[in-house]
């Protein structure tokens, strides 16, 4: 077990092989997943060691063995979920071709998981259909009877909250019970469909307060916020220092176990934030079952033990004390059959070509194993390129290096690969005459923006090509929408007038339609072609 009480030890014992063990059940007991992104079945490629080939049901069938383990000495564990659930994979993005909705074949899957509560995330806020699905057809919101959790994420139209601002969750073996919230970063690049507020607000709301002296009164054990935001986010503090502030009025709250579960930024992490409250991040893509669990003692500091269990069946057996025949429940054989049957009727596993090595998108430019340069090199000329504009400029493109999220392995290359590596479907734009000098001039003041985007490499914010910029050429400039706002704005400051931007290949009925996620699927079988061996 691990009891850590700074970032510096916590970012240390990452990089030792850490041994999983049935963990120490205490007061509050804590499983949690966060940005899935889709990825709840197991991954397809040697992406990792140890192989990642638990999937949903293979979490389900853990919780429900622990919850086992937990209830013979009384005690409790709750499994919780903090967003990003789509974007990442075909079981989420296939749909969009289908009825145009992210998430359309995910979230029913998802339904079927004994989660006792769950937050949401940016990415399930980017399209109105997604959003609109969730709180209606799909019933995925209101399933979950309350604890589904958006207290800072409100219905633009009606100003009330998505989902819940708070629940109680109350053990069924103890009487340990947790108030939780869901909070997300003040995100400010959402769909019309909802507004996002600032967590600093948030916490003066009148609601907040009386959530607080709620639990308080119902006896809670310890308050614990899902929080879709780094784990060394401001609004984190923003968040612990609220809550502590207000023991003043409620001194309950002065020493009551706190702890923060955060998302978002695709890593491990675990930091102290004072005697009673802890911050700790659990992976993402459904590589990490995170762990952490603590007393309810208020007399003295607070003990924080957490785990990251590998998304691997041998690490789960060892981790539950079960094995390869006691492990799978009921449950978590429906959802695996589930998710398997839905695999198969998307054709997620059709194979369109057979790489002969790897391309990493976290890779540098100019390296034979760059994903970028791949996509700026050959699949952008192939897809998005290969039809004349009619302006006879040379054309160009410029993208965001948050675009790209997973890599390419040798051997077969998967449907569903196409949207693991891109999977957010955006259409392309461009704007025309654009000077050789000008266009140079609009990449290298983009350059200095700063990359916060949440995949972590050491690329620059945007990255362009095919080939160099020629100072005597004219261009049109490609982008896709997503980043049409910020590209528009440099070309606009440096032109000094404003720009016509013109649709490009946009029409889904048009079979030249392409898009960011499509110019994979139709450039990847001429540049990986299969040998018969090789299928």
């Amino acid at each position: 077990m691990l009891y850590m009480y700074s970032l510096c030890a916590a970012v240390i014992a990452l990089s030792l092989d850490l041994v999983v063990a049935i963990p120490e059940i205490n007061d509050i007991n804590i499983l949690v997943v966060t940005d899935a992104h889709s990825w709840i079945s197991k991954h397809i490629h040697d992406d990792h060691d140890p192989v990642l080939n638990a999937d949903y049901g293979s979490i389900a069938s853990a919780y429900l063995n622990l919850k086992s383990l937990a209830s013979e000495t009384g005690k409790d564990v709750f499994l919780l979920n903090n967003g990003d659930h789509v974007e990442g994979s075909g079981l989420s993005d296939a749909s969009v071709y289908t009825n145009g909705i992210h998430g359309y074949d995910l979230f029913p899957l998802i339904g079927m998981m004994p989660f006792d509560a769950l937050n949401i995330g940016n990415h399930d806020l980017y399209d109105n259909s997604t959003v609109e699905y969730m709180t209606g057809a799909s019933n995925f919101v209101e399933g979950w009877n309350g604890n589904y959790l958006t207290s800072n994420v409100y219905n633009a139209t009606t100003n009330d909250n998505i989902g819940s601002t708070h629940t109680i969750l109350k053990g069924e073996n103890s009487d340990t019970s947790i108030l939780v919230f869901g909070f997300l970063y003040h995100q400010t690049d959402a769909c019309a469909a909802v507004n996002v507020e600032d967590p600093s607000d948030t916490v003066l709301s009148p609601w907040f307060l009386s959530a607080l002296q709620e639990g308080v009164d119902a006896g809670v054990s310890a308050i614990v916020v899902l929080s879709h935001m780094d784990l060394k986010d401001d609004n984190v503090y923003v968040l612990q220092e609220a809550i502590r502030g207000y023991g003043d009025t409620i001194p309950e709250l002065q020493n009551m176990p706190l702890q923060f579960l955060t998302g978002h930024t695709h890593y491990r992490g675990w930091s102290k934030l004072d005697d009673f409250s802890s911050t700790f991040e659990a992976g993402h893509y459904l590589d990490t079952l995170g762990w952490i669990s603590f007393s309810a003692d208020t007399s003295s500091p607070t003990w924080f033990d957490f785990q990251y269990v590998d998304a691997n069946l041998d690490e789960l057996y060892n981790f539950t004390g079960t094995d390869a025949s006691t492990f799978d429940t009921d449950l978590g054989l429906e959802i695996s059959s589930a998710i398997e049957a839905t695999v198969e009727e998307l054709g997620l596993r059709t194979i369109l070509g057979c790489p002969k090595q790897d391309y990493s998108y976290a890779a540098g430019l100019g390296t034979e194993d760059s994903l970028y340069d791949l996509y700026m090199q050959k699949v952008i000329p192939l897809s998005v390129l290969n039809i004349p504009t009619g302006t006879g400029n040379t054309p160009w493109h410029l993208s965001s290096t948050g675009s790209l999220r997973y890599d390419i392995y040798p051997g077969e290359f998967y449907y569903d690969d196409v949207f693991a590596i891109a999977p957010f479907v955006n259409v392309f734009r461009y704007v025309a005459d654009l000077s050789g000098q000008d266009l140079q001039q609009i990449v290298d003041e983009l350059s200095q923006t700063s990359n916060d985007s949440p995949v972590r490499t050491s690329l620059p914010k945007y990255v362009g090509g095919p080939d160099s910029i020629d100072p005597n050429l004219f261009y049109d400039l490609f982008f896709n929408d997503y980043d049409e706002p910020y590209i528009v704005d440099a070309v606009e400051a440096v032109v000094g007038e404003d720009v016509v931007v013109v649709n490009w290949r946009d029409d889904s009925t048009d079979p030249n339609f392409v898009d960011t996620t499509l110019c994979w699927a139709t450039s990847v079988p001429a540049l990986f072609p299969c040998d018969t061996d090789d299928v």
